[in-house]
């Protein structure tokens, strides 16, 4: 065959883009899924398009022929309730992994739209996987579960399954939520039931409590894993691994395994401990365990509780030379506590204090300090607080600094102190932070 210049005519090859432009309509809300993984159900499309809107109908084309099946790789359809959310799938899924294999999706031709939805995603629990029927979501060993775009979904994996449904523990990848789980725990197994009863109570209506709330959530039965397994002695670091069952009626649980165990209760010895990447972890309590422990103990707005004072502590103590980091970390977390500015002075004011501290990390804590005082105009509630409260302890402050600057023996080390000391000084009269008198006064009392 020619062209009729006598060149061979081109195939008519119809690609994804010609076809979707053939079948969209401007009304179709019919998505067309090609390269769809042969374990992927219509359960799992579902979950995976469903974060766009309501689903009115899904089809897999499952292989009838041997031929099909060895293309290894399926496709469907997902029909929308409307077209604007058909518009953001096609524009967000197109090109996106499922389950190891990118998917092709185009417009589908239209199809009838029902009066209800078959699907709707929970959004206000994203996390929670497909519903199997069994207690705390447990799924039989048959079914697997994969990963498209953050989430978790449940597959058909082969045609036998088994009769004991199982529960896998996966610890969350949330690790704020791992915070406030394990500080959860650590209350209850202190207190007892009578805690958690009364928490749940108060905090019912919380999001980030939803995993006391919902036991099908896996942040729940992490959570129950957890308790369990600490109130059989097992340790933070150290737990069995072995399937076992919980309830003499029920399903096996599977603990998540030992060789890559991480640990967020809080360190014993230490300031901070290091990750699984070798770098150091912030292993201090999170704003929601402050918020939950300020309303369990009915603290006033102007009292910062003993979490969020261990987490400020934590940072001070790190202020141990110039590094930004470290003082920036603890400054930021200042000025977002300026409610409590008296307290937050408190904490800097005992670290800087403290009689066995060396000379460069008393400057050091000046200097945090410093950028306290600079970011206490900034427009944040209270930050003005921590300024008039700074202005309070002055005298107490600059009379340590003075006799650590009479304790060093060394001249020139001395003399570097003497400096950096009036250099701050000086940088807080030039912005008028205190009364001129009050600052040369301070100043004067340093030199003699």
């Amino acid at each position: 065959m020619n062209d009729g210049n006598g060149g061979p005519k081109q195939p008519n090859i119809k690609t994804a883009a010609d076809q979707s432009d053939q079948a969209d309509d401007g009304v179709t809300t019919n998505l067309y899924i090609g390269n769809v993984h042969p374990d992927v159900d219509e359960h799992a499309l579902c979950v995976a398009f469903g974060r766009y809107g309501p689903i009115g109908s899904v089809k897999i084309m499952w292989p009838r022929t041997v031929e099909e099946h060895k293309r290894n790789r399926n496709s469907g359809f997902v029909s929308f309730m409307d077209r604007e959310c058909a518009t953001r799938a096609l524009e967000e899924m197109d090109g996106k992994d499922l389950a190891g294999y990118v998917l092709r999706v185009c417009w589908g031709k239209r199809v009838a739209i029902p009066l209800q939805p078959v699907f709707v995603l929970d959004k206000d629990n994203p996390t929670r996987l497909p519903s199997t029927g069994h207690p705390f979501n447990a799924k039989l060993a048959g079914q697997k579960r994969v990963r498209c775009a953050g989430r978790t979904m449940l597959i058909a994996e082969e045609d036998d399954q088994g009769d004991i449904p199982e529960i896998k523990v996966e610890r969350p990848s949330d690790q704020r939520l791992v915070r406030l789980i394990h500080w959860t725990i650590e209350h209850v197994v202190e207190h007892g039931p009578k805690f958690e009863f009364a928490l749940i109570s108060r905090v019912r209506d919380e999001p980030r409590f939803q995993f006391l709330i919902d036991s099908e959530l896996p942040e729940h039965v992490y959570y129950r894993w957890k308790l369990y397994s600490l109130l059989n002695g097992d340790t933070k670091t150290k737990w069995h691994d072995q399937m076992f069952f919980m309830y003499d009626v029920g399903p096996v649980w599977i603990p998540p395994s030992t060789k890559h165990r991480r640990v967020d209760y809080g360190p014993e010895n230490d300031d901070e401990r290091s990750g699984d990447d070798g770098q150091a972890v912030d292993v201090s309590s999170s704003e929601a365990e402050e918020e939950a422990e300020r309303r369990l103990d009915a603290l006033p707005k102007d009292v910062l509780g003993a979490r969020a004072r261990e987490r400020l502590a934590r940072r001070v103590r790190r202020v141990r030379g110039p590094e930004r980091g470290a003082i920036a970390d603890a400054m930021a977390f200042a000025v977002d506590h300026a409610y409590t500015a008296d307290d937050v002075v408190d904490v800097i004011c005992q670290s800087l204090l403290d009689p066995e501290a060396p000379p460069t990390h008393k400057l050091s804590k000046l200097l945090l300090i410093s950028d306290i005082l600079h970011n206490s105009s900034a427009p944040v509630a209270n930050a003005w607080r921590l300024r008039q409260a700074f202005e309070l302890r002055l005298s107490e402050i600059f009379g340590d600094l003075t006799k650590v600057f009479r304790a060093i023996d060394a001249r020139l080390r001395a003399e570097s102190f003497r400096r950096q000391v009036l250099a701050v000084l000086a940088v807080w009269q030039a912005w008028m932070m205190f009364p001129e008198d009050k600052l040369r006064s301070l100043a004067a009392g340093f030199m003699k």
